[in-house]
C-alpha cells in the first residue's frame, strides 16, 4: 500500500468517515499501489469534512470535462512522495449506475445501505461486504448493456472477480440482501446466473428489462434524452481516444483539468542533466489521469515548423561546431569580411526570425492550455538575459544601428523573446549535475561548454517558483523531487 493511500485512510478512520471501497475489491491491492483507481462510497451529508481532510492528506480535486462529468461522483488525484507516483481517487457520494458513458441511475438508498454493512479488510480499509459487492457486479453488468452487446462474451476480469466473491458469501444473506435491494424476482435472476455459471451477455436482457423497470424512479433521464446525452459523450470519448493514440498535442483537454487553472512547468538543463528522461517520466506519470501538453521551445533536435525542418538538414550539413563563433571573431576583427561569413549572416537572420515566429506561435499554444486548465510541460524556454546562447535572441547586434531593415526584424525578433518572460510559466525546474556527470553522459562536450550553460541555467530568473535539482543522485530521488515541486503548484 502506497504511504499516502495510509494516511488518507487512517485520517478517514480518525475523523469518523463513514466510507468503503465498494467494487472491484478482487484486485484491491493493485488500487492500494496506485496501479487502478480507488473506488471509495462516502455519505453526501459529510461531504465539507470529507474534503477537508482530503485536501489535508495532499489531495486534490481534478474535474471531469462538461461532457464527462456524472452525477455525485467526483475525482481526486494524490501524490505519494515515496514513489514519485500519482493515483486517483474516484468517489461517490450516491450510487451512480447505468450505461458507459451515461450512468443514468442514482440509487441513493443503496448507497447507506451498503456503507453500513461493510467490512473491514486485512489492509485495514473498509469494503463493501460480498453479498452487496456480488450483486451490484450483476446489476452493473446488466445496466451496461446495449443491443450491440448480444452476441458478446461476458468480459474475463468480470468472471473472475464473481467467482472470487462467490466463494466468499453466505448463500442465505445473500438472498435476503438481494431482496432489499432488487426484489425477490430479481435475486431470482441473479441465483439462476450464479448457477449456470453465465458467460454470455445476452443472457443478461431479461435482468436488464427488469431492472430498468424496477429502477424506474431512479432515473434522471427520458429514452430519447438518454440517447441524445450517451451518443454525444460516446462520440466526444472516441474522438479523444484516438487523438491519444494518434500523440496528437492538443491544447484543448478532453478528460481532467485542474479547477485552479492548469500550470505551465518549464525544465531546463545543460547537456547531460538528464532533462529528456526527467521529462518524460513527468509526462508518462501526469498523462495516466491529467491532460497534459508537451511543447518544445529550443532550436535543437525537439520539434520544429515546416519552414524550419529543411534549414536544420541543411545545417547539420554544411554547419559545424565552432562555426557561429569563427564568423563572429572574422566580424570584431574590422578587416574584410569572407564570402562565408557574410552567407552564414543571412542564413542566421532567416533562421532567428522563423524560430522566433515559431516560438510565437507555441507560446501562444501554451497560454491557451494553460488558460483551458491543463498541465503544460516546457522543455526549454526563452531569455533575455544572455543573447545569442541557451535560448536567448539572435540578432541583437543589429539593435545598435537604429535604423534599418536588419534592426527592425531584431527589434521584433527582441518583442517575442520578452513576451514569454512577461507570460511567466508557473515552476521552473533547473536540473543540474557535477560537470564530470554531464561529460560521462555526453562525452562530445567540454568542461567549459558544460559550465558555461550550466551558468546560463542558474541565471534565468522567470519570476515565479523554481527548483534546483542535482540528477545525479538515483533517479528516483530526483524524480520525486521534481514531481512534489510540480504537485504544490498545481
Amino acid at each position: 500500500m502506497l504511504k499516502s493511500i495510509r494516511q488518507m485512510i487512517e485520517a478517514l478512520t480518525e475523523n469518523q468517515i463513514l466510507y468503503c471501497h465498494w467494487k472491484s475489491n478482487e484486485h484491491l491491492e493493485a488500487a492500494l499501489n496506485g496501479d487502478t483507481d480507488l473506488d471509495m462510497l462516502f455519505l453526501p451529508e459529510q461531504r465539507s469534512e470529507l474534503e477537508r481532510i482530503l485536501n489535508m492528506c495532499g489531495l486534490k480535486r481534478f474535474r471531469s470535462t462538461s461532457l464527462m462529468q456524472y452525477t455525485a461522483i467526483e475525482d481526486f488525484i494524490g501524490f505519494d512522495q515515496e514513489t514519485a507516483k500519482i493515483w486517483h481517487l474516484h468517489l461517490h457520494y450516491r450510487m451512480t449506475l447505468g450505461e458507459k458513458h451515461l450512468k443514468g441511475y442514482t440509487v441513493t438508498p443503496w448507497g447507506r445501505m451498503v456503507l453500513e454493512s461493510r467490512i473491514l479488510d486485512a489492509d485495514g480499509i473498509y469494503i463493501s461486504c460480498p453479498e452487496d459487492e456480488l450483486l451490484l457486479l450483476f446489476i452493473r453488468m446488466a445496466l451496461k448493456l446495449r443491443w450491440r452487446d448480444f452476441f458478446s462474451k461476458i468480459g474475463k476480469d468480470d468472471i473472475v472477480e464473481s467467482e472470487w466473491l462467490y466463494k466468499r458469501i453466505d448463500r442465505d444473506k445473500f438472498i435476503s440482501r438481494g431482496k432489499e435491494l432488487i426484489g425477490e424476482q430479481g435475486v431470482k435472476y441473479v441465483l439462476n446466473y450464479i448457477d449456470i455459471n453465465v458467460n454470455n451477455k445476452s443472457q443478461l436482457f431479461e435482468f436488464q428489462k427488469y431492472l430498468r423497470k424496477y429502477l424506474k424512479p431512479f432515473t434522471a433521464y427520458s429514452t430519447f434524452r438518454s440517447w441524445i446525452v450517451r451518443t454525444k459523450r460516446e462520440v466526444y470519448w472516441g474522438i479523444g481516444g484516438i487523438q491519444r493514440r494518434l500523440a496528437a498535442n492538443l491544447s484543448r483537454p478532453n478528460r481532467r483539468i485542474s479547477p485552479s487553472g492548469g500550470g505551465v512547468i518549464v525544465f531546463l538543463g545543460c547537456d547531460g542533466a538528464g532533462k529528456s528522461t526527467t521529462l518524460d517520466y513527468v509526462k508518462k506519470e501526469l498523462s495516466k489521469k491529467i491532460d497534459v501538453k508537451h511543447v518544445y521551445l529550443g532550436s535543437g533536435d525537439g520539434s520544429s515548423s515546416f519552414l524550419r525542418k529543411p534549414m536544420k538538414i541543411v545545417a547539420r550539413k554544411i554547419g559545424g561546431k565552432g562555426v557561429g563563433r569563427a564568423v563572429k571573431s572574422e566580424y570584431s576583427t574590422g578587416k574584410k569580411v569572407s564570402w562565408k561569413a557574410r552567407m552564414y549572416s543571412c542564413a542566421k537572420v532567416i533562421w532567428a526570425a522563423t524560430l522566433a515566429y515559431e516560438k510565437k506561435k507555441k507560446l501562444r499554444q501554451i497560454t491557451k492550455a494553460r488558460n483551458n486548465g491543463m498541465v503544460v510541460l516546457v522543455d526549454r524556454y526563452p531569455q533575455t538575459n544572455i543573447p545569442d546562447v541557451s535560448d536567448g535572441p539572435l540578432l541583437t547586434r543589429y539593435l545598435k544601428k537604429k535604423k534599418g531593415f536588419l534592426y527592425l526584424i531584431a527589434k521584433w525578433e527582441l518583442k517575442i523573446y520578452r513576451s514569454a518572460a512577461m507570460n511567466a510559466p508557473d515552476l521552473t525546474v533547473k536540473l543540474v549535475v557535477p560537470a564530470e556527470v554531464a561529460i560521462s553522459r555526453k562525452p562530445e562536450m567540454t568542461v567549459e561548454e558544460i559550465e558555461s550553460k550550466k551558468k546560463a541555467v542558474m541565471d534565468m530568473d522567470l519570476r515565479n517558483a523554481s527548483c534546483i535539482v542535482d540528477t545525479s543522485v538515483e533517479k528516483k530521488v530526483s524524480f520525486s523531487k521534481v514531481m512534489d515541486e510540480i504537485w504544490r503548484i498545481l
